[in-house]
């Protein structure tokens, strides 16, 4: 229900009876501090009467003032009233959800942009139910605020009690609140950004040095508060300045909650490289169409457009894209699997390499091979980046049988064999390519339908390619982190395999086993407490060829807290195997035993430091520690070289704590405190394990 105040000077706007004083002043004293002729009191003395008798007697003085009434309130009378409105149909009964439900209190001051009419209504005696969501009522079509908010809020509390209708119109109101949250947070980080930027070009125009000019690693300082890398930061902090400078269309729909934040950031993505008048021109045509497209359709419409606009833009953008970002990018999936891809390359060259692709695969697949063109596609893909002749899995007698192009090479020509082309095969197979962003180029009409395919596709394990094959060996330069009893087969807590993240214990018992057939590989031990920070660490001298076990592992139920006789035993003979000698890492204090008197910390000290630490400590990155700075948190000399004083972050947070500003400390072994230029503190500490 709603509760507006009458106006007035009183306690909540109300006017206290003539010649009684108000409830919250005491007979004599204004409040103001002034006596009843409006003067201060002669003394000087500011204190109420008694104070330097202590609060008690402030109280009894306050409580028996002169003209100050006994409290009367009757509440038998004030139910009586109450019902007496009842019966007359001044008043109702709330119903039972009412009562149960939460409250929502909304003050004119909230009200201010809504319609009086429309107020009137909500706070009826049907308003605040979850009727005011249906599409021909105020809330459907309500721009967000703290009155949407407060009536969003009491229908999500019971949702139950909405209708279909009604639940969705709840939803609406949600996301358009939402919209307005993103709005708010984008308008707050342009004026940072503006700050900022500011800070910088003053210091760049007095000729201060790079790296200790104010505000050059302002993307960092929201790095840390929004726990996201300074990229990421950067591009939030280009996406708030555009919207405040260069796109009013835009952002008027996202304050309106009209455009999400994601739809606004396609339009800034797009019309970033445009000047000023053909950004304002986009601006206007791709927020008024943006409400009623899909995400891929905004991004297509907003492609298009800039292409009309400005199509030397765009090719420049797409020629600069490629020269600074052109790259092979090997990544985790969501799966748990990987992908390997080549970023920012031409469009010519990726065709190109596709149907080469596509050719060995129709070639393989002609040659008897089994599985369908999809799975045939992955098999050419992995042999091929991993220096093998896919053709080399024909058979002598289908190796004759496949056509060959000048010259008599093995290898087919791109794009036509066996009637392969343009995507299409004899056989009726088609690759249906799809645009960019497209997770349905790669699909075959066919898959699962020839019999070739009973391995279940390229994951599977008994199909080309699986990870039932033996892998190639390769040195462990990737730091891979290994369960003991993983790595013996006792269990199936997952690995870590550097940047790449977890790995299942199926998955790290194949990198094992390439990493060990590989000369180059080294092996360390890291032993973990009960909390998975590291208490131990030290590494064995030169090659170690090994197998590891193969073990059913513990399926039912949860881990062990330790290995058993057995297990202790086998993993004490592979240490003394491996000549391992555990160091323990400090923790919590620090007793200075590995300081060492020197600049360069020696490899044994730097291993300590990265096995407490495996990752860059500045909040939201995620450099690995393997390909980190060593660095003194306080200065050498006077700093000391040991475990309290040393970190492992990357080279970009290394200048960042030396910049103006910003300041490191290390309180503990491994517990790192950043202060920001804006005061902000945030702190990180020392890995914990996922074992």
């Amino acid at each position: 229900m709603s509760e507006v105040s009458f106006p007035g000077d009183g306690q909540d706007g109300e006017q206290p009876p003539p010649g009684v004083p108000a409830r919250d002043e005491t007979a004599g004293v204004s409040r103001d501090g002034q006596g009843r002729g409006g003067s201060p009191d002669e003394s000087g003395d500011d204190r109420l009467d008694g104070a330097a008798a202590g609060p008690e007697a402030v109280d009894d003085a306050v409580g028996t003032a002169a003209g100050v009434p006994e409290d009367d309130w009757d509440p038998d009378a004030e139910m009586a009233a109450y019902i007496a409105d009842v019966d007359a149909g001044r008043a109702r009964i709330p119903e039972e959800w009412e009562i149960e439900g939460p409250a929502a209190s909304i003050s004119l001051g909230d009200a201010a942009d809504i319609d009086p009419a429309v107020l009137a209504a909500m706070v009826g005696p049907d308003g605040l139910g979850g009727e005011i969501f249906a599409p021909d009522r105020p809330a459907d079509v309500m721009p967000p605020g703290p009155v949407l908010a407060a009536l969003t809020e009491g229908a999500a509390g019971n949702p139950g009690r909405l209708t279909d209708n009604q639940l969705f119109g709840a939803m609406s109101a949600a996301r358009r609140l939402a919209a307005r949250a993103e709005f708010l947070e984008l308008a707050v980080l342009a004026e940072f950004t503006r700050r900022r930027e500011s800070q910088y070009e003053a210091d760049k125009a007095r000729n201060v040095r790079p790296g200790r000019r104010d505000g050059e690693f302002a993307a960092d300082e929201l790095g840390m508060e929004l726990v996201t890398s300074p990229g990421a930061a950067r591009t939030r902090m280009d996406l708030a300045t555009h919207l405040a400078t260069r796109l009013p269309a835009t952002r008027a729909g996202l304050a309106a909650g009209l455009i999400d934040g994601y739809r606004a950031r396609l339009i800034w993505h797009y019309t970033q490289i445009l000047a000023d008048a053909d950004a304002a021109t986009a601006d206007a045509i791709l927020a008024d169409a943006a409400p009623t497209l899909r995400y891929d359709q905004l991004a297509r419409k907003a492609l298009a457009l800039a292409m009309k606009l400005d199509p030397e833009a765009v090719k420049r953008g797409k020629d600069e894209a490629r020269a600074e970002r052109q790259r092979v990018e090997a990544a985790r999936e969501d799966s748990g699997n990987a992908s390997l891809s080549g970023r920012e390359l031409a469009v010519e060259d990726v065709l190109a390499s596709k149907a080469h692709i596509d050719a060995l695969a129709a070639a393989l697949r002609r040659g008897g091979v089994p599985g369908t063109l999809r799975v045939l596609r992955v098999l050419v893909y992995l042999d091929l980046t991993q220096g093998r002749d896919p053709l080399d899995r024909l058979t002598p007698s289908t190796a004759a049988d496949t056509d060959t192009v000048a010259g008599g090479a093995r290898k087919p020509a791109a794009g036509n064999v066996d009637g392969y082309h343009d995507g299409t095969s004899q056989d009726g197979d088609r690759d249906t390519r799809g645009g960019a962003g497209s997770d349905e180029g790669d699909t075959d009409e066919d898959d699962g339908e020839d019999g070739g395919d009973e391995g279940g596709g390229p994951g599977g394990p008994d199909s080309p390619g699986g990870p039932s094959h033996t892998p190639a060996p390769f040195p462990a330069l990737i730091n891979l982190i290994v369960p003991a009893g993983t790595l013996f087969g006792w269990s199936t807590a997952p690995g870590d395999a550097g940047g790449w993240g977890l790995t299942d214990h199926t998955d790290t018992a194949r990198l094992i086993a390439a990493a060990a057939a590989d000369p180059h590989t080294r092996w360390c031990f890291t032993l973990t407490g009960p909390d998975g920070t590291a208490i131990a660490h030290g590494c064995a001298r030169g090659p170690h060829p090994w197998t590891p076990g193969q073990g059913g592992g513990n399926r039912d139920g949860p881990p062990p807290p330790g290995p058993d006789p057995h297990q202790a035993a086998q993993l004490a003979a592979f240490l003394r195997r491996l000549n391992i000698t555990l160091t323990p890492i400090a923790k919590g204090t620090c007793d200075h035993r590995h300081a060492e008197d020197r600049y360069t910390p020696s490899r044994k000290l730097g291993h300590l430091v990265r096995a407490r630490t495996v990752t860059c400590p500045a909040p939201g990155c995620g450099a690995q520690a393997y390909h980190s700075d060593l660095d003194h948190t306080v200065a050498y000399p006077a700093g000391t070289t040991d475990e309290c004083n040393l970190g492992p972050p990357c080279r970009h947070h290394h200048h960042v704590k030396q910049a103006p500003g910003w300041t490191l400390e290390q309180p503990e072994p491994g517990v790192m405190r950043w202060t920001t230029p804006s005061g902000r503190v945030y702190t990180t500490r020392p890995t914990v394990y996922e074992t």
